[in-house]
């Protein structure tokens, strides 16, 4: 075989990995996870997407990620659920596209951290919720990002 042989076969075969490789990496990736599929249909379609399986008592449940959308186009809520409950972080934002809250979720209860902020990007407050109740030391601030004042909580009651 020739070098100029060799060459040519060497670029074809270079060509058809590329080619592949190139081809895989363009697979749209599901936000779904296995066994659920793709609903809704995000702006200008639909107002939101979700995943979606049957549950082992064959009912249809959400599952994977959620979002929703204010009418202009921008994402309204974000977040995932599992076995049809919020799990992990969920995000509300203004219809601006700014956050106005994150928190988290247990199997479907509020259950962690929490921020709100102002629709200026100032943060307006900072506590955790245990079981869906506000708990320990919450922080608040004004809308120019001034600290005003902390309250306590145990079991969703103001301590102090």
């Amino acid at each position: 075989m020739t070098p100029e042989i060799f060459r040519a076969r060497m670029n074809r075969l270079a060509v058809i990995i590329l080619t592949a490789v190139l081809a895989a990496a363009c697979k749209s990736v599901s936000p779904c996870p296995d066994g659920a599929k793709l609903m809704g249909a995000a702006p200008p379609k639909g107002q939101e997407t979700w995943c979606e399986k049957l549950d082992p008592s064959g009912r249809l449940v959400k599952d994977g990620a959620f979002t929703l959308y204010w009418p202009g186009g921008n994402k309204m809520l974000e977040g995932t659920y599992r076995d049809g409950k919020q799990d992990g972080i969920w995000i509300r934002f203004y219809a601006s596209g700014q956050r106005a809250t994150l928190d988290e979720y247990r199997n479907g209860v509020l259950d962690g951290r929490h921020v709100g902020w102002y629709p200026n990007g100032h943060e307006s407050e900072e506590g955790q919720y245990r079981d869906g109740k506000k708990e320990g030391r919450w922080h608040k601030w004004d809308q120019a990002g001034l600290k005003n004042w902390d309250e306590e909580y145990r079991a969703d009651k103001r301590v102090s």
